[in-house]
């Protein structure tokens, strides 16, 4: 019988998770079905690795994930990866470029194991190319493919009606400190001249640093973490989302891909162009105009948007799962 190729993967599946979804996501764009341990757990992925060896199988390592990033037996797991599976290793990394001192081992290992790195966006390419001075990048083969889309949006109906009288303006995601709450500010300005509501879908946004006033005259609904059943309902009602991003957004950004996918138009910054290439025609870059441009945004426009970012997610699925998982 042969063995089925390896996954060491934390968290597949999670919604907490967005790289263990994503994961998820791209193995049911083409019905793959994996050995997965969980890389924390040590003998047993010694033992899959093992397996994948004596059957020259695939051994895919999706890092980091929301329980990995920080676990010492998670570290172990890829440095047995890294001598084990040289040849056939492919290695999924999720924001390279903020690894902090996290580089320098992840280097090590790439320049141990070789093979294949899938990173999110051309710049995360390029930080790799440059690191240790091309060294690591002499070692493996690099490809840019988006995260495959593990929001639980991705598969709902999307917002074909009229949304909400009076209008919302929502928030979707952690309200983080790489948020950039000037974005939103700017939309909320033009927000304060209507009846509009805000809400608010995740952690932290009832705490985040709001400029003082800019809530005060507003009707605001934090719904904190909502539920997959109900997320979609709540969100196809909204008149126009904002994903605020301090450093810009990118392919990788769930937090604008989520309302994307709902045909929410979406306002949102971007830093460098070459790392985001999802660009439907509700995405809105200009605050100044947002407000009324998706006020303007029939049905029949939302829907015609979501079906663009549908086709975008079967797409980079398909792309994702075949760099993962081909045959050495």
């Amino acid at each position: 019988m042969t063995e089925r190729p390896l996954l060491l993967c934390g968290d597949l599946g999670s919604e907490r998770c967005g790289v263990g979804a994503s994961e998820s996501a791209a193995l049911a764009a083409v019905g793959s079905r994996p050995h997965t341990v969980d890389p924390r757990h040590v003998g047993a992925s010694l033992r899959g690795l093992l397996r994948a060896r004596r059957s020259r199988q695939v051994v895919v390592v999706a890092y980091p994930t929301r329980s990995t990033v920080r676990s010492v037996r998670a570290t172990v797991t890829l440095a047995l990866a890294a001598g084990l599976g040289r040849g056939r290793i492919r290695w999924h990394l999720h924001e390279y470029a903020i690894f902090g001192e996290r580089r320098a081992l992840i280097d090590l290992l790439l320049v141990v194991g070789g093979g294949r790195v899938v990173v999110s966006t051309r710049s995360e390419a390029a930080a790799l190319r440059r690191s240790r001075g091309g060294r690591v990048a002499h070692r493996v083969d690099v490809r840019v493919i988006p995260p495959a889309n593990g929001t639980p949006v991705a598969t709902a109906p999307v917002a074909t009606g009229a949304p909400a009288d009076p209008p919302i303006v929502g928030l979707f995601g952690t309200a983080r400190a790489d948020k950039g709450l000037d974005v939103a500010v700017a939309a909320l300005d033009s927000a304060l001249q209507t009846e509009a509501r805000v809400e608010t879908i995740g952690s932290g946004w009832d705490e985040a640093p709001w400029p003082p006033g800019v809530l005060d005259h507003l009707d605001v609904r934090h719904h904190g973490r909502l539920p997959t059943a109900r997320l979609a309902s709540v969100m196809t009602r909204w008149t126009l989302a904002v994903a605020p991003f301090a450093d810009g957004a990118t392919d990788g950004r769930m937090s604008l891909r989520t309302p994307l996918a709902c045909g929410i138009p979406t306002l949102t910054t971007v830093a460098r162009a070459e790392d985001l290439t999802l660009r439907p025609p509700h995405l809105l870059l200009d605050p100044a105009t947002a407000w009324a441009d998706a006020r303007a945004t029939d049905p029949a426009a939302r829907a015609d948007g979501a079906a663009a970012v549908a086709r975008f997610e079967a797409e980079t699925g398909r792309a994702l799962a075949a760099a993962l998982w081909d045959a050495p």
